[in-house]
C-alpha cells in the first residue's frame, strides 16, 4: 500500500508553521549578534609584528647573486597607501651555504633605474649548480635568526623544433631535479661592430597577437613544457632587427629557465592565476622563510642556437 498522500492547504501550513519557527530562531540570533557587536568593535586589522622580509633568487646566468632585505610596514587602518613607513635593513649579517661551502654576501649600494639608490648585499663568487642544496642565512641586529632552503632544479634541455608554420621551444619531459615551471624566451640574433668591437645585437620573437590589445605578447612562467612561435613573428623580429639595426638576423637564440617550486609560486601569486593548481591554498601569503616572511628560491639558465634560414621559411 501507499502512503495517504498529504492534503495541500495541510502540506503548505505545516512547512509555514516551521518557516515561522525558524525565522524566529535566526531573528533571535541575529539580535545576539547584533546586541554583541554594540558593545565590542569589530576590526578586520590584526596586531601588527615587524618582521623581516627577504628576497633572493639564485641565477647562474645572472653576473652575481643578490639578497634584498626590508621590513614589514603598518598602515594607517586598512589603508594600505598611507603606510607606516619603517627604518630600513642597514645592518645584517648574509650567507648561503652549500656541500662543504661558504658563500659571504656583502652590503653594496647600487642605483636603480628611476635614479633612486638602495642597500642590497651580493656576492660573486657563488655560481649555483643544478640539484644542489642551498641555505641562507640572515641575521639582522633585534631579529631572530632567519634561515631558508631550496634545490637549484635541472636544466631544460631545451630544443628547438621546427613544425609546419612555425617554430616549438620545448623541454625534456623527465631530468634528475624536475622543475615547477618554465619561462621560454625567443630571440633572432645577429652581430654589429661598435666602436671596433663586434657586438651581439638581438630582437625578441613575440609567441602570439592579443586580438583584444592589438599588442603582441611575449611567454610568461608557466608549467607548459612547450611553446609555439609562428612563423610569422620570427619574420617580424628579423625585420626589426634590419630596419632598426641594419643588421640581418642569422641566428635563432633559444632559452629556457626552469624555476623551483618557491619562485614559481611567488611568481604566480604576484602575477596571476592562470594556473589553476599554483597557490589556491590554504597559505595565501608563498614563504619559504623561517623566522621572516619572503622567498629564496633558484632559476636554472638553458639555450639552444639555429642557423635562421634553417629554421623558417621565408
Amino acid at each position: 500500500m501507499h502512503p495517504k498522500p498529504q492534503q495541500p492547504m495541510k502540506a503548505i501550513s505545516s512547512y509555514t508553521h516551521r518557516f515561522s519557527t525558524g525565522s524566529a530562531i535566526l531573528s533571535a540570533l541575529l539580535l545576539i549578534v547584533g546586541l554583541t557587536a554594540c558593545d565590542d568593535d569589530f576590526s578586520p586589522k590584526a596586531d601588527f609584528v615587524e618582521r623581516v622580509v627577504v628576497f633572493s633568487v639564485l641565477d647562474r646566468s645572472a653576473s652575481y647573486q643578490v639578497v634584498r632585505l626590508e621590513r614589514t610596514f603598518d598602515a594607517d587602518g586598512l589603508d594600505l597607501g598611507n603606510k607606516q613607513t619603517p627604518d630600513p635593513v642597514t645592518e645584517a649579517t648574509v650567507e648561503v651555504r652549500t656541500a662543504g661551502e661558504r658563500h659571504v654576501f656583502t652590503d653594496t649600494l647600487i642605483t636603480l633605474s628611476d635614479g633612486s639608490t638602495r642597500k642590497v648585499w651580493i656576492n660573486r663568487d657563488l655560481r649555483p649548480v643544478e640539484g644542489r642544496v642551498y641555505t641562507l642565512t640572515v641575521d639582522v641586529p633585534g631579529f631572530d635568526r632567519i634561515n631558508a632552503t631550496t634545490q637549484v632544479p635541472s636544466r631544460a634541455f631545451v630544443q628547438i623544433q621546427v613544425i609546419d608554420g612555425g617554430v616549438r621551444l620545448l623541454a625534456v619531459e623527465n631530468t634528475a631535479y624536475p622543475a615547477s615551471g618554465y619561462y621560454f624566451r625567443l630571440w633572432v640574433s645577429g652581430k654589429k661592430t661598435v666602436d671596433g668591437v663586434e657586438t651581439e645585437v638581438r630582437r625578441e620573437v613575440p609567441f602570439r597577437l592579443n586580438s583584444v590589445t592589438g599588442k603582441f605578447e611575449f611567454p610568461e612562467p608557466s608549467r607548459d613544457k612547450a611553446v609555439v612561435f609562428p612563423n610569422g613573428n620570427l619574420l617580424r623580429a628579423h625585420s626589426a632587427l634590419q630596419q632598426e639595426e641594419g643588421v640581418s638576423g642569422r641566428e635563432v637564440v633559444g632559452e629556457a629557465y626552469s624555476l623551483d617550486q618557491f619562485f614559481y609560486s611567488y611568481y604566480k601569486l604576484a602575477r596571476g592565476f592562470d594556473d589553476p593548481v599554483s597557490v589556491r591554498q590554504d597559505r595565501p601569503d608563498i614563504s619559504n622563510i623561517e623566522g621572516g616572511v619572503g622567498i629564496f628560491g633558484a632559476v636554472y639558465p638553458d639555450s639552444v642556437i639555429a642557423r635562421f634560414t634553417s629554421v623558417v621559411v621565408q
